[in-house]
């Protein structure tokens, strides 16, 4: 069933006049129905997807996609939906429905969901000491998918898109990088991605050395000079290890190497640093203000990357942005989830300057796209902002049924 959606018998009511007096009756109702809405549930939606083929990454293979959108719902018919990363490991989605509907659920229910930050620091009061026991990321990411589901209730609220309540004065036009090349035609997916308009690409690597170094080389072959090659060992390497593997990439040209090392690792990511000339990248395993202005004191890196899905929501990412803003470091923010997640980094993009390429996940894995009504709009390699109120996006309710994991 879709959500809950009921709009006080009294709008109909009034709302049946014409002309001026209609519209201030209309706008006083809106205005009432903000200043006495409530939080009348949480929940958290678990999607999963197979694949016909596994995904491999460095630290172990995807069998199937899980995504985690989080729905708020209150007593004025006004909805958000927000997105919390579920990618892995396969249990995630487990944890984050008891996280969310357990643990965040009774702190917010009866709460004015337009109250976004007073909330956020509720919530982040009650789980800091606990997260201790289980891990920040879990419960930030929690967190996260909560905080875009208010935002997305404050903007349909005041009949605005999120970026206009971040302080954002357009839509951003956000140019992408395509991550998820077909590992078996990497050369050739990345000549059809570049066909399309994308001016960068992202070669995973993180395997077998000799075999990455191959990968690289044959993908900088495939597009030229004019694109950018992009590199991500997802926490691979030692220190010794990312040393040898900087050095043998240094011909490629990549445009980064992102996240050679642990997120933990700060004292590596220095030496490291001292030991290329490539540009470093990281930041998606940072999940708060602190862990990323840690990261940025090693002076290490030249790319920061926070995840609003991971990073606390759009409240903490937008802090992580205008902190890398003000640091002079250019951000790019990571999302590897489903197009909900995108809609609120677009978001972030369109309200914080200085973003630089932005991830775009076009590995095969439809269930991303469709769980939306309309897809957001990409255009020779650059996402469109959605311009309507919230997030400005609507979700396929029969692509989500049909995709929910019941737990």
């Amino acid at each position: 069933m879709q959500p809950h959606c009921r709009v006080p018998s009294w709008i109909h009511i009034r709302y049946s006049g014409t002309g001026h007096e209609a519209m201030r009756a209309l706008f006083a109702d809106l205005t009432t129905i903000a200043a006495l809405m409530q939080i009348r549930d949480v929940r958290f939606i678990a999607l999963r997807q197979p694949l016909q083929q596994p995904l491999r990454l460095a630290w172990g293979a995807m069998h199937h996609r899980n995504f985690g959108l989080v729905l708020v719902e209150t007593d004025a018919g006004i909805s958000g939906v927000g997105e919390t990363s579920v990618n892995f490991p396969s249990w995630a989605i487990v944890e984050r429905k008891a996280t969310i509907e357990e643990g965040l659920k009774p702190l917010l229910v009866g709460e004015d969901p337009l109250n976004v930050a007073g909330l956020w620091q509720k919530m982040l009061h009650a789980f800091s000491r606990l997260g201790v026991l289980w891990g920040k990321g879990a419960v930030m990411s929690a967190i996260g998918g909560v905080d875009i589901a208010l935002w997305d209730i404050a903007g349909k609220a005041h009949g605005k898109p999120i970026y206009a309540l971040l302080g954002g004065s357009q839509p951003a036009r956000a140019p992408l990088y395509a991550t998820g090349l077909d590992p078996a035609q990497l050369a050739d997916s990345a000549r059809r991605f570049v066909d399309q308009g994308y001016r960068a690409v992202k070669v995973r690597i993180g395997f077998d050395e000799a075999r990455d170094i191959a990968n690289v080389e044959a993908v900088r072959r495939a597009v030229g000079d004019a694109v950018e090659v992009l590199v991500d060992a997802n926490m691979a390497y030692d220190l010794d290890r990312a040393k040898r593997m900087a050095e043998a990439l240094q011909p490629y040209r990549p445009y980064w190497l992102e996240e050679p090392l642990l997120a933990s690792d700060l004292e590596g990511y220095r030496t490291l640093k001292e030991h290329t000339d490539i540009p470093l990248a990281a930041g998606e395993n940072q999940f708060d203000v602190a862990d990323a202005t840690a990261l940025l004191d090693t002076n290490a890196i030249r790319y920061l990357m926070p995840d609003p899905t991971r990073a606390g929501g759009l409240s903490e990412a937008q802090r992580i942005c205008a902190l890398a803003r003000a640091r002079g470091y250019p951000y790019s923010p990571h999302h590897y989830g489903s197009d909900v997640g995108f809609a609120a980094a677009l978001h972030l993009i369109s309200a914080v300057t200085g973003a630089d390429y932005m991830l775009r996940d076009v590995s095969p894995a439809p269930l991303r796209e469709s769980v939306l009504r309309e897809p957001i709009t990409v255009v020779d390699g650059c996402a469109l902002t959605p311009t309507g109120p919230g997030l400005g996006i609507e979700l396929n309710w029969e692509v989500v049924l049909a995709h929910q994991v019941r737990l």
